[in-house]
């Protein structure tokens, strides 16, 4: 692979470097592709290679290839999750409908698997699951509000548990503690009203919070914390992090009844679930160069946030995350009518030819992003903000960062390292001299997603497509009434460069 790097800045002591470069090659009508970090276990790329084939390729920490192999998958989605341990790994698909289920289960040492299906009948909307052994349990939503279906695959028997957190509600987390059997949660729940209560009219929302709860693997409720709103702003969504006390930090994004928005941090919500912390968005994108007040406000307005999983260091919390909202685009198509005589346009001939405009999706576009640094027992805080301008035919994060105090993100379809606590210029690396733009984007070699690895390693997520008009093999010509001529069948295929690409940042590991 033809990996440019770009330094804004060089120093006799180089603060990041390439480790590995990995090419793969997928034919046919590929959508989407998953790279799944297993630290020092090595690295998982799952990728729907057409349209009902799928492949999963397990890589070690050297992107050395372990294994490879290819799967049935007539869904059209990515996974809905997934989870892993230190032998396998599982995912969960679903069809559009919601009914039927498929569970994909991999042993991350051989990559031989397993694919279990199953029904549900009652209304449910999962969002998240935790297998254990012949028993998948999936959390979610309910008319009346949480729940959780459990099926079991050796009885073959399922069941629907509704829990005692009522309102609409999306889960933020759910992670499974297999030492100790707990299954530990956040909720966002909006407890909703009716101006009109008797005719059900004029639904608002009455109050929204966070649920902290704890469960056992049958659904039985060990622990509940309630985080409530404070001075008119709103916890809405989370994730939990550890602190060297062991002790459970809260962060997450909150709205206030004015329409602000931003970021909160909780450091022990057992011992205080009120002592939270808010910081505005506003105030979190400052830096230099200024942001304008007009495109501060669009930015908040029209822009949805993606939040990056905090981490703790050092008794310092960091968080972040970016801004994206989807782009469309404008096509025109020349549609022939044949019988269109009696056009006043026309002017020999039969029929004619019309315009259409068709509006289809290009990307999502992520404009900006920042990283925040919070020190738990001063209280002082600090952000930097990050310009992307970066497109991605996916929801992924563009944006990660390590506990070295480094950061690596995707900028205009480039890679970028940047060590915060030494102030250093980012570092640049390109897999293509040519400027990205929403027409060519899919066809350049380009970065789309990054995500922290282990220790100081980050591994980044690129792909470029070239279409290919192909004859078909052994077909007939077959003659246009119109044209009067031969036509040889053909059929279109995509071919699809993904790129992986391990780069340290940060203290070098001593491993």
């Amino acid at each position: 692979m033809r990996l440019l790097l770009l330094l804004f800045l060089f120093s006799g002591n180089l603060s990041a470097q390439i480790i590995q470069n990995v090419e793969l090659e997928v034919v046919g009508k590929p959508s989407w592709q998953n790279i799944i970090p297993i630290g020092k276990n090595g690295l998982m790329l799952f990728v729907k290679t057409d349209q009902a084939k799928a492949k999963a390729v397990m890589f070690d920490i050297d992107l050395q290839k372990k294994w490879e192999t290819e799967v049935f998958l007539d869904v059209e989605r990515a996974p809905t999750a997934f989870t892993f341990d230190q032998q396998q790994i599982t995912f969960l698909f679903r069809e559009t409908s919601g009914m039927y289920y498929q569970v994909l289960i991999f042993d991350l040492l051989t990559g031989s698997f397993k694919n279990k299906g199953f029904e549900i009948r009652d209304f449910f909307e999962d969002q998240s699951y935790v297998f254990l052994k012949n028993k998948v349990m999936l959390a979610g939503a309910t008319k009346e509000g949480a729940g959780f279906y459990t099926y079991d695959f050796l009885s073959e028997e399922g069941k629907m548990i509704q829990l005692e957190i009522k309102g609409k509600v999306a889960l933020q987390e759910m992670d499974y503690e297999e030492k100790t059997g707990k299954i530990h949660s956040i909720w966002s729940v909006k407890e909703m009203a009716y101006s009109n209560a008797k005719k059900k009219k004029g639904e608002y929302i009455k109050d929204a919070f966070l649920n902290v709860s704890v469960f056992d693997t049958f659904a039985n409720i060990l622990e509940s914390t309630k985080i409530s709103q404070k001075s008119g702003k709103f916890p809405m969504t989370a994730r939990s992090v550890v602190l060297s006390n062991k002790s459970s930090a809260i962060v997450g994004t909150y709205q206030a009844k004015t329409g602000e928005r931003g970021l909160f941090y909780l450091p022990d919500y057992k011992e205080n679930s009120t002592n939270i912390t808010f910081k505005s968005f506003t105030d979190l994108l400052q830096g230099q160069p200024e942001i304008s007040q007009e495109d501060l406000q669009k930015l908040l307005k029209e822009y949805s946030f993606l939040m990056h999983e905090p981490i703790f260091n050092n008794q310092s919390l960091t968080l972040g995350g970016v801004f994206y909202k989807p782009e469309f685009k404008t096509v025109s198509q020349q549609i022939y009518n044949p019988y269109d005589n009696f056009s006043p346009n026309r002017t020999s001939g039969f029929g004619r030819s019309n315009t259409r405009s068709q509006t289809i999706f290009s990307g999502y576009n992520y404009s900006v992003g920042f990283i925040a640094n919070v020190q738990i027992n001063s209280g002082s805080f600090f952000s930097n903000r990050i310009d992307l301008k970066q497109m991605s035919p996916q929801i992924r994060q563009p944006l990660s960062f390590n506990n070295a105090g480094s950061a690596a993100y995707c900028v205009r379809g480039n890679l970028a390292t940047k060590n915060f606590n030494i102030g250093t210029k980012p570092i640049l690396y390109k897999l293509s001299d040519e400027e990205q733009t929403v027409s060519n984007q899919s066809f350049l070699p380009s970065f789309q997603e990054v995500k922290f690895w282990y220790d100081n390693y980050f591994i980044a997520n690129g792909s470029k497509n070239k279409l290919e008009v192909l004859k078909l093999p052994n077909g007939e010509k077959t003659v246009s009434k119109k044209r009067k001529k031969q036509q040889i069948p053909t059929f279109t295929q995509v071919r699809k460069t993904i790129y992986l690409t391990k780069i340290a940042s940060g203290t070098y590991s001593q491993n």
